[in-house]
């Protein structure tokens, strides 16, 4: 008999002749057992809703939790279930898939699971990549991966520990599948994620030795680093997913590195210092780290966006007047004349002080954009800006880059009046300068349902086209290139929009209507706080696809 069977023969709990609780459950009495041996499902959902929490002994909670999430894990079934369904469904089945990707531009190749993915990425308001990846899961569970979905279904298998077989074997031959499933699947209660990803990987090894090296070549070529993703407090997390023997190499790099400054006197952490050497590194900041003889001298690296006034930045009106030439005019700063998105004059930071660490010349040019009201940057308020492709950053950062060496301040106003071109007509395709800073100002972000490209990533789509029909279908109103027929989509979107799998229009500049093949309807209003909101319910009578 195992350990942990033997600890809950012989527990010592309180109240082991207590009264029963709701539901029937007396406490202490083998609750864990006897919830353990229902399904997974709603009996069992009744029955953790009915216990009386408070009257539990502590050691039965954790199992209350263990069942609990038996129950997420059953959701998780038939969510998957319900993905891979969609994606059968003739609803969402393209009459000539292969006409559409040859009129997209060259190397677009759509499936038909990508329309279901953006059907549902819509509705649920997540990245079509993770849609898709609930379509895979259900496929696999459906088919070569069937015990893994049984397991998954009756809550004996986390949905971390299903995915990971998913992704290592699902899309493996049929018949390698079911054996690295065979091999992992009865031991993985006792594993972490990541011992099941290994035993995993170890498994198809074995079963398809010779397949170990295309495997590797096709993983290799999805070498990749995630855009920042926001964490709290003004931080964000990047993510690089690198061959196996490089991402040990680099991490042995930082170690050293870290290891070394400790050993010469300097305080931070290792952590601190392994993420600071990365930055410092790649941006090219590292060159006074090091003393001629080799010491490794401690970094003023913490410096940057923290207390620029202590290492001399000007701040405040003092440094408007020091960066620009031009000091605001004696009374005329007032509540309300610069918002956030009405930035300051286009002008080089030149004098802002060199500081050690900073960027080398001959590193390459990055662009870094960061929204202020002007107010917050001469010091009169404390307004959060906006930093593209993460979110809002507090006051003190934002003035910080602002102020740091090399930056270029560019006015962005929304006015009408202050001369901003916002209407073109037809006179040209592709928007100006101006017209194209000010939409992507405007709607931050791609303008589908829960997408999180940041504008800046991506193409400025004309909502209503501008082109004629390359088919010959009969001549419609094309639209014109101005701020209320423009609108940033990413990649992804562009195309299935082009391609009319999704469709979209403006009503009023910046608010976006989607429509998706299934019918459901959201309004987006991307550069504002306002949710995205599904405007439909069932439509009577179903509407066709829009294919």
């Amino acid at each position: 008999m195992s350990d942990d069977v033997q600890e809950r023969n012989a527990p010592d709990l309180d109240g082991g002749d207590a009264d029963a609780v709701a539901g029937g459950a007396v406490p202490g009495d083998g609750l864990g057992e006897r919830l353990d041996a229902m399904p997974a499902g709603a009996a069992l959902l009744a029955e953790l809703e009915g216990l009386d929490l408070g009257a539990l002994p502590s050691y039965e909670l954790p199992e209350v939790v263990v069942q609990a999430r038996r129950i997420a894990a059953h959701a998780h079934a038939l969510e998957t279930t319900a993905a891979a369904a969609l994606a059968r469904h003739p609803d969402l089945r393209h009459p000539d898939l292969a006409a559409v990707c040859r009129s997209l531009p060259e190397g677009t190749a759509f499936v038909h699971a990508d329309i279901a993915a953006a059907d549902l990425s819509a509705r649920l308001l997540v990245p079509p990549g993770e849609a898709k990846m609930l379509i895979r899961e259900g496929r696999a569970y459906g088919d070569a991966l069937a015990d893994t979905g049984a397991a998954l279904a009756d809550g004996r298998i986390d949905p971390a520990k299903a995915r990971a077989i998913v992704q290592g074997a699902g899309d493996e031959p049929a018949h390698v599948a079911a054996a690295v499933e065979a091999e992992v699947l009865p031991r993985v209660a006792g594993r972490s994620v990541k011992q099941v990803r290994a035993d995993v990987a170890r498994a198809l090894n074995r079963v398809d030795p010779e397949g170990v090296a295309d495997r590797h070549r096709a993983a290799r070529d999805c070498r990749v680093v995630s855009r920042p993703r926001i964490l709290q407090d003004g931080m964000a997390g990047l993510w690089a997913v690198l061959p196996a023997a490089e991402a040990v190499r680099v991490d042995g790099m930082l170690d050293a590195l870290a290891r070394r400054s400790r050993e010469a006197g300097d305080a931070r952490t290792l952590d601190q210092l392994r993420a600071d050497e990365l930055v410092d590194r790649l941006l090219g900041r590292s060159q006074n780290v090091v003393a001629p003889d080799g010491t490794v001298l401690p970094s003023q690296r913490g410096w940057a966006y923290e207390d620029p006034d202590a290492c001399g930045a000007p701040a405040g009106a003092a440094a408007v007047a020091a960066l620009t030439g031009v000091a605001p005019p004696d009374g005329e700063e007032r509540e309300g004349d610069a918002r956030e998105g009405e930035p300051t004059e286009t002008a080089p930071a030149e004098a802002a002080p060199a500081h050690p660490g900073h960027v080398c010349p001959s590193s390459p040019r990055t662009v870094v954009h960061v929204t202020l009201a002007l107010s917050t940057l001469m010091g009169a308020d404390d307004e959060p800006g906006e930093l593209a492709g993460y979110g809002p950053i507090d006051a003190q950062q934002a003035r910080a880059m602002a102020l740091d060496l090399g930056s270029t301040w560019q006015r962005i106003v929304t006015d009408p009046l202050s001369g901003t071109v916002l209407d073109v007509g037809r006179t040209t395709y592709r928007p100006p300068a101006a017209l194209a800073d000010h939409v992507r100002h405007r709607d931050k972000y791609c303008t589908a349902p829960g997408c999180p490209v940041p504008a800046a990533r991506c193409d400025l789509d004309h909502t209503v086209e501008y082109h004629p029909a390359a088919d010959g279908s009969p001549p419609r109103p094309l639209g014109s290139t101005c701020a209320h027929n423009l609108g940033p989509l990413c990649r992804t979107h562009h195309r299935l929009k082009t391609a009319g799998i999704l469709r979209v229009r403006q009503p009023t500049a910046g608010e976006f209507i989607w429509r998706t093949p299934t019918g459901h309807a959201f309004r987006v209003r991307p550069g504002t706080e306002e949710p995205t909101i599904h405007l439909t319910g069932r439509p009577h009578p179903p509407a066709p696809p829009p294919y």
